[in-house]
């Protein structure tokens, strides 16, 4: 080849990169445009919805990449603090430990996404009906923590979930739903729902309310949670813990505060406002501090202060969940698997079609249903109303109907949790057995699959 054929192959070359590097930047330019034009058709479509804004489809880029179900599992971040509620010797000690549990909580569920990335906080999938969530985390006093989480409704969306340590003889069961509208130019989030906790040490039963929530900064591009209102915790034994949770007001102040009191109250109802003077209500502890960081509590029998919880004195357990390979077909990683891939590596159009095709296949089953006549039933979990439950959680629930209306009148209970194992009858247990494709029972729900942590 001379040394002219070779400088005109060179140049053709050089032209043919230069057409190819121009039209990718052209296309990154279309796709960036495409996406400022597609946030600001949805920032304009949310700012004025005046329904429920779960039924609002959400642009690709603005998905994080994980299912909803997974949240959940921020109530076993620290499962030492959950088994250490065990190893209270009465009341006021222990429902002073369900408290710093439930603060636990928090920072994982609510802040730490935003924490520690740059991208503020970003929306969630919507769980399919049936999906699941399964994980486990080993400390090495207390030995294994389980988790589950099934979608047991699509419309509205409801999440169960159900934890339990068996070494140290702690559970719960529990489930949660979001209602969420603008106001202003933040997001204001009710979260409906309960937790229920039981211990086999103690008969005391511990019903506890969700915190309502407001996603600020959403026009900065870099959401974030703050909570707001008021949440309780209430045992059976008539000790309650109630924490009150402030946004930082627009010119001052700081993020994230909360602080609450503790007493005893053997009232049949609640009543706000509580001082101890006159109403039946004895005073037992003050809290207050950062749900983000560190939290303070002061025994006001006897003066003792104390630290209730510090976010960064202790790192939260590794979560372990079975490889995707061992994973169940209505398993949350392998539901969304192509989605979150797609995500990943900003392929915004393909993940828009993997999501899109889930959703379809959903809404021809829906129909198949509905053609059939066939009603769909949770394979792990069971609705329970409060008029027919024990008397320790009807009484306790119904001492915060007053208190929070979205507590709700009933619970999904885990068909294996230990107090009502054998207990059911034989018509609930056939149902129980009556599963669609791919979805666990009760007893292989815990796999004994390698776990890979993540």
């Amino acid at each position: 080849m001379t040394s002219d054929s070779k400088s005109v192959n060179s140049a053709s070359s050089a032209s043919s990169s230069s057409k190819s590097a121009a039209a990718a930047s052209d296309s990154a330019a279309k796709d960036s445009s495409s996406s400022q034009s597609g946030l600001g058709s949805f920032l304009k479509a949310i700012l004025s919805f005046t329904g429920d804004l779960s039924s609002l489809t959400c642009p690709s880029y603005l998905l994080n990449g994980i299912s909803l179900l997974e949240y959940g599992a921020h109530w076993s971040d620290y499962p030492h603090v959950l088994a250490e509620i065990t190893k209270a010797t009465d009341s006021e000690e222990r429902i002073k430990l369900v408290t710093r549990w439930f603060v636990s909580t928090l920072y994982g569920s609510y802040n730490k996404r935003v924490a520690e990335s740059n991208s503020g906080e970003k929306k969630p999938f919507n769980p399919i009906l049936g999906e699941q969530f399964l994980a486990s985390w080993d400390d090495p006093e207390y030995g294994e923590t389980k988790f589950v989480c099934e979608q047991v409704s699509h419309h509205p969306p409801v999440s169960a979930i159900y934890f339990e340590n068996e070494k140290a003889g702690i559970y719960a069961s529990g489930h949660f739903s979001q209602k969420s509208k603008f106001k202003n130019v933040t997001m204001k989030v009710v979260q409906e729902g309960r937790v229920t906790l039981r211990m086999k040490n103690s008969d005391e039963i511990y019903c506890l309310t969700l915190p309502d929530l407001d996603i600020c900064s959403i026009l900065s591009g870099k959401p974030f949670l703050e909570m707001n209102g008021t949440t309780y915790i209430r045992s059976s034994k008539g000790y309650t813990s109630e924490l009150q949770w402030y946004p930082k007001p627009y010119f001052y102040g700081e993020y994230h505060k909360f602080d609450g009191k503790v007493f005893k109250d053997t009232a049949p109802t609640f009543t706000p406002n509580g001082n101890g003077n006159g109403n039946g209500k004895e005073q037992l502890y003050t809290i207050s501090g950062k749900w983000v960081a560190e939290s303070r509590y002061v025994n006001l029998k006897n003066g003792q202060e104390g630290i209730l919880f510090d976010v960064s004195a202790q790192p939260s357990s590794d979560i372990m969940i079975k490889p995707l390979e061992a994973q169940s077909e209505l398993e949350s990683r392998f539901v969304w698997h192509k989605v979150s891939d797609a995500l990943a590596s900003g392929n915004y159009d393909i993940a828009s079609r993997e999501k899109t095709a889930i959703e379809e296949e959903q809404r021809a089953l829906r129909k198949q249903r509905a053609d059939a006549n066939v009603k769909w039933e949770p394979s792990l979990f069971y609705w329970v109303e409060d008029t027919e439950a024990e008397p320790a959680v009807k009484d306790t629930y119904t001492y915060l109907y007053s208190a929070k209306e979205s507590v709700g009148k009933g619970s999904w209970v885990y068909k294996d949790s230990p107090h009502v194992a054998g207990k059911r009858s034989v018509s609930a247990s056939a149902n129980a057995s009556t599963n669609a494709s791919g979805t666990q029972t009760p007893s292989d729900a815990f796999s004994t699959a390698p776990s890979s942590v993540a």
